[in-house]
């Protein structure tokens, strides 16, 4: 199971989320289908920014800081929950490219 630890760090261009998988870091694998499922949800409500695994664990949202705001830190959380549980949220994982849930 997926889970965001925070928001690691807030740069000018980019925010960045410390994701784990039980107690590991999340593979790169697993945050580009949770990347990929935020684009989605960005697209749908009309937001700017993309998201971007930059390594094990870490999710970037490339957006300057005067254009975020805290519906992008919950982009991320629905993201995870589509991405955890895909038989709740099949259409948003089709929509992504994550494959049949």
């Amino acid at each position: 199971m997926l889970r965001c630890k925070g928001v690691e760090g807030e740069e000018s261009e980019r925010s960045l989320f410390r994701i784990f998988d039980g107690g590991e870091p999340a593979s790169e694998e697993s945050l580009s289908r949770v990347a990929r499922v935020a684009d989605v949800l960005l697209r749908e409500n009309a937001l700017a920014g993309g998201f971007h695994p930059i390594g094990p664990g870490m999710l970037a949202l490339v957006l300057a800081a005067e254009d975020r705001t805290f519906f992008h830190n919950g982009i991320v959380f629905a993201a995870l929950d589509a991405v955890n549980d895909p038989i709740k949220n099949p259409t948003l994982n089709l929509q992504a490219g994550n494959g049949e849930p």
